[in-house]
C-alpha cells in the first residue's frame, strides 16, 4: 500500500515523465575553456535553513542548485561505477588515491570520451579534453586538488562541468547532451529489461519485466549515507526465493520502482510544498491525494503558527469540516536509516476532515495552565514534544517522534511508556522540570485514559492529585518562612513523595508546621492562608495512599503543577492589585 500510494503521487506530479533523469543537487562545477582549459572550479550552493527545533549559531551551507542528471546505467555500489556527465568528486577528480575511486575515475573519463565522440559535441569535446589532461599533468591535478579543498566539500558533494561558449550553463543543461543521452539510456533500458526476470507487478499489476536493482537511492534520510538508502533492496542470497536474483523478490516493474522512490525523494526535498517534518533521527513525510490540502497539518505538528490551531477550532465550531470532500486523503511516511537502508518508522493514511478534528482533540487535551498561572497553552512541536520525554535531544527514544506523530493524527493516545519517561524525568529534575510542555502531555495521556483532568487547579480530585498539591503547599510554606533554599522540600522529597505519599507526607505536615509558626510572626497573612489550604486539603483525603501506580503518579504531577501555578497567578494578581492603589493614591 504504502508503494503504491507513493507511485500514484508521482503519476500526478509528472515525476516518471522523464525516465533518463533525476533530480540531484549539483553543488560543484569545474569551468573548461576552449581546447580544454582549465577556467577554475566554483561552488553553486545557497544557505539551507536549520530543520525544525534546531538552533544552529550561523547558517549551514545548502545541497546545491538541483538540476536533471542522468540515471545510473547499472549498480551505483559496483566497483569502478560512475555516471555519466556528472558524479561525486572522488569518481571524477583526482582528490585522492583509494583504488574503488581511481577505478571509478577511469571510468568517468572513459565515458566521457565515448560520448563526446559519438554525439560530437563541442562541449563534450572540450571536458574530455580536459581529462585527458588531467591524467597527464600532475601539476594540473595538484592545482585542482587545491582549490577542491578550499571549497571544504561534503563527502557526497557532486561535480559536472560548464564550457566557457556556454556563460555559465553546465554540460547537463545543453539539449544535444540530453537528447543523445535519452537516447543511449532507452537503448539500455530496453536491452536490461529484456534480458531480465519477468512478473505481475505489485504496484501496477501489470505484466512485465521486473527490476533486479531499485537504482534510484533515497537521499537526506537521517542516519542514512550521503550516497542515498535503498527502501527495497536484496544483497544476499539468503534472502532470494523462487530463482530470483536481487529486488527482483519485490516483483516490482522499472517504472513503479523509479516512481515510489523518486516521490519519496521529492517529498524529502519539499519540490510541491511543506511536505516534511524532521525530529531526531526520523524524516516525516506528509502528502495528501489532491494537489493540496496538507500543509496546514504539518504547520500545525510543527507548532509554528498558532493562527492555523486556530483555525482548526473555528472549522469545527462552525461545522465547515463536514463539508470536506471525503474522498480527500492524508498520508504519513515516517523513515529513518541504517546504513545503506531506509527504516519505515510508520505508515497511515486518513481521510482529512478526520485527521482535522484529531489535531483539533490533540492540541485541546494539551492545554495547561502556564506555570505562572497567567495564560493557558497548547502549541507545542512535536520535537518539543519527544524532548519532554528526556534529559535532551540525545537521549530521545527513536520510538517516541513516530508515536506522538501517529497518536496525533489516530486520535489515539500515547502508550504508557511516554507517561512513564514524563514522570521519570520530573521525580530527577525536580522543580525544574514542570514545563507546561511536559505537564501538558502528561494530562493528555490521562485524559485519554478516561480520567478527568483540568486545565487549571481544580477544587476537587484523586486522593493522587490532592497529594500533589499538598506538595505544593508545603513547597510555599517553606518558601514563605525560608525563601530560596540550595535544596527544597520538592528537590529533596518529590520523588518518593510522588510514589509513596503515604511515606513522607506525614513528615513534611510536621515541617509545615515549623515554617507556620514562623510565618505567623512574620508574614501572618501568608500564615493563615497556607493554613487554610492544608485544611481543606487535608480533608479531602481520608487516608494518604502508601504507594501510587503510575497513573496515580502523573496526577500527583498535575496536582503539584496546578497548585504552583495557582499560587503564583494569585501572586501575580496581588502585586497588581498594590500596584494599583499605589498608583491611585
Amino acid at each position: 500500500m504504502i508503494l503504491k500510494r507513493l507511485y500514484e503521487l508521482a503519476e500526478r506530479e509528472k515525476l516518471l515523465d522523464d525516465l533518463a533523469f533525476e533530480a540531484l543537487p549539483m553543488p560543484i562545477v569545474v569551468k573548461v575553456g576552449v581546447g580544454g582549459t582549465y577556467l577554475g572550479i566554483e561552488e553553486r550552493r545557497e544557505e539551507s535553513p536549520a530543520a525544525v527545533g534546531q538552533r544552529p549559531s550561523k547558517p549551514k551551507r545548502g545541497p546545491g542548485k538541483e538540476m536533471a542528471v542522468p540515471k545510473p546505467h547499472g549498480n551505483t555500489a559496483n566497483a569502478g561505477f560512475s555516471r555519466y556527465f556528472a558524479d561525486t568528486l572522488p569518481r571524477v577528480l583526482p582528490v585522492n588515491d583509494e583504488a574503488k575511486s581511481v577505478a571509478s575515475r577511469r571510468t568517468f573519463w572513459k565515458q566521457m570520451e565515448e560520448a563526446a565522440a559519438a554525439s560530437g559535441d563541442p562541449a563534450l569535446l572540450a571536458v574530455s579534453e580536459f581529462g585527458q589532461a588531467l591524467m597527464r599533468n600532475e601539476k594540473l591535478a595538484e592545482r585542482l586538488r587545491t582549490d577542491v579543498a578550499a571549497l571544504n566539500p561534503g563527502p557526497g558533494d557532486r561535480c559536472t562541468f560548464a564550457w566557457s561558449a556556454d556563460e555559465g550553463l553546465t554540460i547537463l543543461e545543453r539539449p544535444k547532451v540530453q537528447d543523445w543521452w535519452r537516447k543511449f539510456y532507452s537503448n539500455f533500458n530496453q536491452e536490461r529489461q529484456a534480458h531480465g526476470p519477468r512478473g505481475i507487478c505489485q504496484i501496477t499489476g501489470i505484466l512485465g519485466p521486473v527490476a533486479t536493482v531499485h537504482a534510484t537511492r533515497i537521499q537526506s534520510i537521517p542516519n542514512g549515507l550521503s550516497s542515498g538508502v535503498s527502501l527495497v533492496s536484496n544483497d544476499k542470497q539468503a534472502f532470494e526465493s523462487y530463482g530470483l536474483d536481487g529486488a527482483a523478490n519485490a516483483a516490482i516493474g522499472y517504472r513503479a520502482a523509479e516512481g515510489y522512490t523518486r516521490a519519496i525523494q521529492a517529498l524529502v526535498r519539499e519540490r510541491f510544498s511543506r511536505s516534511k517534518i524532521v525530529s531526531g533521527g526520523d524524516v516525516f513525510l506528509f502528502w495528501s491525494q489532491k494537489q493540496s490540502g496538507a500543509d496546514d497539518l504539518l504547520a500545525c505538528l510543527e507548532g509554528t503558527d498558532p493562527a492555523i490551531v486556530a483555525k482548526l477550532f473555528e472549522s469545527s465550531e462552525n461545522g465547515s469540516e463536514a463539508n470536506a470532500p471525503a474522498e480527500d486523503t492524508f498520508f504519513c511516511l515516517v523513515l529513518s536509516a541504517s546504513g545503506a537502508r531506509a527504516v519505515v518508522r510508520d505508515y497511515l493514511e486518513r481521510p482529512i476532515s478526520e485527521v482535522k478534528e484529531n489535531l483539533r482533540r490533540w492540541f485541546s487535551d494539551l492545554r495547561i495552565t502556564s506555570p505562572l498561572g497567567n495564560e493557558i497553552c497548547n502549541i507545542y512541536p512535536l520535537w518539543q514534544l519527544a524532548l519532554a520525554t528526556a534529559l535532551d535531544k540525545d537521549s530521545v527514544s527513536p520510538t517516541t517522534p513516530p508515536q506522538l506523530l501517529a497518536t496525533a493524527i489516530r486520535g489515539t493516545r500515547p502508550g504508557d511508556n511516554i507517561l512513564a519517561a514524563c514522570v521519570r524525568r520530573l521525580q530527577a529534575e525536580g522543580t525544574r522540570g514542570f514545563t507546561s510542555v511536559r505537564i501538558g502531555l502528561v494530562k493528555l495521556i490521562l485524559l485519554r485514559k478516561g480520567i478527568t483532568m483540568s486545565d487549571v487547579v481544580m477544587e476537587s480530585g484523586s486522593p493522587a492529585y490532592v497529594c500533589g498539591r499538598l506538595m505544593a503547599v508545603f513547597e510555599r510554606a517553606q518558601w514563605g518562612a525560608l525563601g530560596d533554599v540550595n535544596a527544597n522540600v520538592v528537590d529533596k522529597f518529590y520523588s518518593t513523595a510522588s510514589t509513596a505519599p503515604g511515606l513522607i507526607l506525614p513528615r513534611l505536615f510536621k515541617s509545615a508546621q515549623q515554617h507556620i509558626s514562623k510565618l505567623e510572626n512574620d508574614k501572618p497573612g501568608m500564615a493563615v492562608n497556607i493554613k487554610k489550604d492544608l485544611e481543606d486539603l487535608s480533608c479531602q483525603v481520608r487516608e494518604f495512599p502508601q504507594l501510587l501506580g503510575l497513573d496515580q503518579q502523573g496526577e500527583f504531577a498535575l496536582g503539584f503543577y496546578h497548585q504552583r501555578a495557582e499560587y503564583r497567578r494569585q501572586g501575580a494578581a496581588s502585586r497588581e492589585r498594590r500596584e494599583e492603589q499605589e498608583r491611585v493614591r
